[in-house]
């Protein structure tokens, strides 16, 4: 019974997945044999789960040890740093949408939300760029999208002015004019956040550029070094529960495969059955913990089933 329903998991998912998604969901597939053995999914889940523990504690504690040695660095690979760049992507990239789009706005009722949208853009900014001193210098990459942001901010500001060139603006209402110069100086504001981190950059000689970047790369190499040698071992852990099953519980798990792949083959998502029969099962869940951790990594536990590459 057990056998059967684990093949049915198996066979309906894969009948119901996208030829597009399959790539990205991978994991599913494990899940889905899993379902036929529970003791043994259970026992999966713990594995990959503490992977993800281990992985985390080590990179906890490769960051706590940056900040220690090189205070500078870690200010530079702060989560603070990147939640800015995302929250001024999103607040000056709303502004921008607003004057760009295809859609047809009333433009005096948008200025408002512009300003908006900007003010958060230019937190977001804030909190990427700043502080700025020579002892936390600034990176070539900070610096290329402090000034794309703040261009993009320049062009939002910009464009109502374009837009309403007919209009005086004495004609405007106060809360139109009101926005208009907030938007102004919030453009300002990030361009002057731009220029103070490209002035730091560029004091800098050629040696310490190189030397920054390369103590920021050295950070994020041991951080993607740890997490493949981690990967490696619970590969191994992975091989021994599938060795420790009972023969026939391994031959349930490899029918089920058989008859995914069948259906894969069948609607011209995968070319052979081997492609999803030939791993141990859980390898593609934690190969998908390793797709979202290790950007660079060179150990791929399952090739042939593997996402194309970013």
């Amino acid at each position: 019974m057990e056998n059967m329903w684990s093949s049915r998991f198996a066979q309906h998912w894969a009948q119901e997945i996208s030829p597009a998604a399959f790539w990205r969901r991978t994991a599913e597939l494990d899940r889905q044999v899993l379902r036929g053995l529970p003791h043994h999914a259970a026992a999966v889940d713990t594995v990959v789960g503490d992977y993800h523990v281990e992985v985390r504690d080590a990179w906890k504690e490769i960051d706590a040890r940056t900040r220690r040695v090189d205070p500078a660095v870690a200010d530079l690979r702060s989560p603070r740093r990147t939640v800015g760049t995302v929250l001024g992507a999103l607040g000056i990239g709303g502004a921008f949408a607003f004057f760009f789009s295809r859609a047809d706005f009333d433009m005096l009722a948008i200025l408002p939300w512009s300003s908006a949208f900007l003010t958060v853009g230019t937190v977001g900014v804030l909190m990427a760029l700043l502080p700025v001193r020579r002892s936390a210098p600034a990176t070539s990459g900070l610096v290329q999208r402090s000034w794309l942001l703040a261009g993009f901010a320049t062009a939002a500001a910009a464009a109502p002015l374009l837009l309403l060139r007919f209009i005086t603006f004495s004609e405007l209402p106060g809360a139109a004019r009101t926005s208009l110069g907030l938007n102004l100086v919030l453009a300002g504001v990030c361009c002057a956040a731009s220029a103070l981190v490209t002035v730091t950059w560029i004091r800098l000689g050629t040696e310490e550029h190189s030397a920054v970047e390369r103590l920021v790369d050295d950070v994020s190499t041991q951080r993607e070094a740890v997490a493949e040698s981690v990967l490696t071992r619970y590969r191994t852990s992975l091989e021994e529960l599938h060795r420790d099953l009972a023969a026939e519980e391994r031959e349930m798990m490899h029918r089920a495969y058989t008859a995914a792949g069948e259906t894969l083959v069948a609607r011209g998502v995968i070319e052979t059955v081997d492609q999803v029969c030939s791993h141990v099962p859980g390898m593609l869940m934690l190969q998908a913990i390793a797709d979202a951790t290790i950007p660079n990594r060179t150990v791929v536990l399952v090739p042939q089933l593997a996402p194309p590459q970013r």
